[in-house]
């Protein structure tokens, strides 16, 4: 897949908790909804710094512009063949959980696995800064 375009934004999830975070940046952009990044996000004690694919930026980004206004639903930025994925899931209580997961493949391959949980009014922001990367 050949880069449309590089873009240095950074694109951070504001949870208002120094132990939860999540932040995109160094992106090239495919077009299509596609591209790469450098995945920095921490959840308590653990981390994961590196770089992911992801396939379905558009739809990702629709999704949680919908679940900010009706305070439903779930939104899964993810890479058609791979196992990254990022996940957003408004509860029946206003509170969004982040989950994901993210794999390196090698001789000694790793695997991580994570979920936080914030609030809504993080959604739209983050939706909107994405928005801007990607068209």
């Amino acid at each position: 897949m050949k880069v449309k375009m590089h873009n240095d934004t950074t694109v951070a999830l504001k949870t208002n908790d120094e132990d939860k975070y999540l932040v995109l940046s160094q992106f090239e952009v495919f077009g299509g909804g596609a591209f790469k990044c450098r995945v920095t996000l921490k959840s308590r004690s653990f981390g994961y710094d590196g770089y992911a694919h992801f396939d379905n930026c558009i739809i990702f980004i629709e999704a949680l512009e919908s679940m900010s206004i009706n305070l439903k639903g779930s939104a899964e930025l993810k890479e058609d063949y791979n196992d990254h994925v990022l996940k957003f899931e408004v509860t029946n209580l206003g509170h969004v959980i982040v989950s994901g997961m993210f794999v390196e493949y090698s001789d000694h391959s790793q695997n991580m696995s994570f979920e936080f949980k914030t609030d809504q009014t993080c959604l739209l922001p983050f939706a909107k800064d994405l928005k801007v990367v990607v068209n």
